[in-house]
């Protein structure tokens, strides 16, 4: 995946150079938002081409598309919309979005959170339509390991909006006692609701206090040979992201040849 804090071309180039299938590419500030990328939407092809790199297609985290303010949704909903024709320029045959929740603790408890899960799944609703004119799909990202939303309540999201599941494997160690790989993948079957995978490595701890580090695999506390297993177990043969930042991009390489023995 390229950072939205680097120059998206050059990030490319990392990419491909490093011998990805493909490119994550997210469309997000402060680098990497749709006005930029249209200014150079033949050049960023360009460098696609010249890689032969395909392209699935990610969002910045924090659009609060179940604001419960009509006018804010709507304006977060504007600028999904306006990633997902971006990505669809590019080619982008799925798309990822996340169900991110800021609000006060009333609106998280009953009667409200009913109505924000509505307000989510309608947001989803509406991206995955415009996706399907584009020839693309939605995907939603879990946040974690089910305390923001619980596994019924992601369900829920994925089947009212119309939509399909990516599996963040280190959010699934957060505000967790333990990894919850397995209960997602019991709950969305990988082919037909599972399409997505991010991997990197973390040290489980709170989502909110900034525990998603990001790391390369085996930095941190996950038991990769035993997530690969999993998947592999589930019948999993879809995409596999690695969402790794570090600074030393030889750490990338190194998790994405520790990625390709473990698959």
């Amino acid at each position: 995946m390229n950072h939205p804090s680097r120059d998206f071309v050059k990030e490319i180039k990392v990419i491909g150079e490093m011998g990805f299938d493909y490119v994550d590419f997210t469309v997000e500030g402060p680098k990497a938002l749709p006005e930029d990328i249209e200014k150079r939407i033949d050049e960023v092809k360009d460098t696609l081409s010249s890689y032969s790199l395909d392209v699935v297609g990610h969002t910045a985290w924090f659009l609060q598309l179940a604001h419960p303010y009509d006018s804010i949704r709507r304006a977060y909903l504007e600028e999904a919309l306006k990633a997902l024709d971006v990505l669809a320029k590019l080619g982008a045959y799925k798309v990822t979005y996340h169900p991110f929740l800021m609000v006060s603790s009333a609106y998280r408890r009953q009667p409200y959170r009913t109505k924000l899960l509505e307000l989510m799944a309608s947001s989803f609703r509406a991206l995955s339509r415009r996706a399907s004119d584009l020839g693309a799909v939605v995907m939603v990202e879990n946040l974690d390991g089910g305390k923001i939303w619980s596994l019924e309540e992601y369900k829920f999201i994925v089947e009212e909006g119309e939509a399909y599941f990516h599996l963040d494997v280190g959010h699934a160690n957060l505000n967790s006692e333990k990894l919850r790989v397995e209960e997602f993948l019991k709950t969305f079957t990988p082919g037909s609701k599972l399409i997505h995978v991010h991997v990197s490595d973390n040290v489980g701890g709170s989502a909110a206090k900034g525990w998603d580090l990001h790391l390369p695999l085996g930095a941190g506390r996950i038991d990769w040979v035993k997530v690969f297993k999993l998947l592999r177990s589930y019948g999993y043969d879809e995409t596999v992201t690695l969402e790794v930042f570090s600074k030393d991009r030889d750490y990338l390489k190194l998790s994405l040849e520790k990625a390709r023995r473990f698959a």
